[in-house]
């Protein structure tokens, strides 16, 4: 890879990913608690078949009303289901907004890390409350399905809307965050590539002989 700015940024954003993700993991028990709070709460004032919800180490785990046949020793017996989201797999954007400002020696890049930081746990609680739906509501089974009685509709915008908290806000969101705080770096970013450009553009362009 060239020695130029994007070359320089991406790997500084590959050696500060691997010195914060092992700090990252080890205290995402604790980064976790207020996704997790805001996703239940969430959840709780919206559908009175929410129960309740807990945090076990990294997992959000909901309590529901809902019903599904369950195998037991004697056979299958009905049992309230708990569907578990885990929050490493929409909290990683954390880290990765942290490593992209350090990278970027972006400036304050403490003070702008905090605030990105509270940012990201609406979109953090969004992937765990989607998950949550999509395991009630698409993979209760039909005592799940009789007891909701969602229409096809409702079920089909819990489907894209846990696909847009999995594959769309839970990576896209902190790149935001940090295109939004570097507007600076951004453009010295596109200076260089434009720089770059116009000699190779030069060098394709067609000449004409002069007799």
């Amino acid at each position: 890879m060239r020695n130029t700015l994007i070359g320089r940024f991406l790997l500084l954003s590959i050696l500060w990913l691997a010195l914060l993700l092992p700090l990252w993991y080890w205290a995402a028990r604790w980064l976790a608690m207020p996704s997790i709070w805001l996703a239940g709460t969430v959840m709780k004032m919206m559908f009175a078949w929410v129960d309740g919800w807990a945090q076990e180490g990294v997992n959000a785990v909901l309590h529901t009303l809902v019903q599904v046949r369950m195998p037991g020793a004697q056979g299958d017996v009905l049992g309230e289901l708990a569907p578990e989201a885990s929050y490493p797999t929409y909290g990683y954007g954390l880290v990765l907004l942290w490593a992209m400002l350090l990278a970027s020696r972006t400036e304050r890049w403490w003070l702008k890390g905090l605030i990105g930081s509270l940012l990201l746990i609406p979109a953090q609680a969004w992937g765990i409350s989607f998950q949550w739906l999509r395991d009630v509501v698409l993979m209760s089974g039909t005592y799940g399905a009789a007891y909701l009685k969602w229409s096809p509709l409702a079920q089909n915008a819990v489907a894209y809307g846990y696909q847009f908290g999995f594959l769309m806000l839970t990576p896209v969101a902190p790149i935001l965050l940090w295109l939004a705080f570097n507007k600076r770096f951004v453009a010295a970013l596109w200076l260089e590539a434009a720089l770059e450009a116009k000699p190779e553009a030069r060098a394709q362009a067609p000449t004409r002989s002069v007799d």
